[in-house]
């Protein structure tokens, strides 16, 4: 009768990849793209009893995940181009518009400041009379005609 004795170790690695590459262009819109994940890992192991065994296992996993619907990837992006497109359009009116306040309250930005340049390009097509130096028909001696 032959009999035989031993150990065995046994481990396993499981590497989760976790979700695709998001680009967030404001909140609820998010668009998904490839991901290309290299994730390295290193296993090691030591046995202090006689006689002193040391294991070391290295090694790495490499997945490429794509999503498959690409329409909805592309409608995603151009939504996101256009919502860009719109936020700059946006800031451009708002800078245009408030510099027309200043300029209709009688201020304007220094020609020597650094933010001079911001309402450089916006001008006047019309004079611009502040209310306070408008004079009524009656200050002015002149009544309007009577029926």
């Amino acid at each position: 009768m032959a009999t035989s004795t031993g150990s065995v170790s046994n481990q396993a690695v499981q590497i989760n990849q976790g979700s695709y590459s998001q680009q967030s262009f404001s909140t609820g819109h998010t668009c998904n793209s490839s991901t290309l994940v290299f994730t390295p890992f290193y296993l090691g192991n030591d046995v202090n009893p006689e006689p002193y065994v040391r294991n070391q296992n290295f090694g790495a996993q490499v997945s490429l995940s794509v999503p498959l619907n690409r329409e909805m990837v592309r409608l995603c992006k151009e939504l996101a181009k256009r919502k860009l497109e719109k936020e700059r359009l946006d800031l451009a009116l708002i800078r245009v518009l408030k510099c027309a306040e200043l300029l209709k309250m009688g201020f304007k930005i220094r020609d020597d400041s650094p933010y001079a340049p911001l309402c450089a390009d916006v001008v006047p097509i019309a004079a611009v009379v502040p209310k306070s130096a408008q004079v009524s028909p009656a200050a002015s001696g002149s009544l309007p005609p009577q029926p």
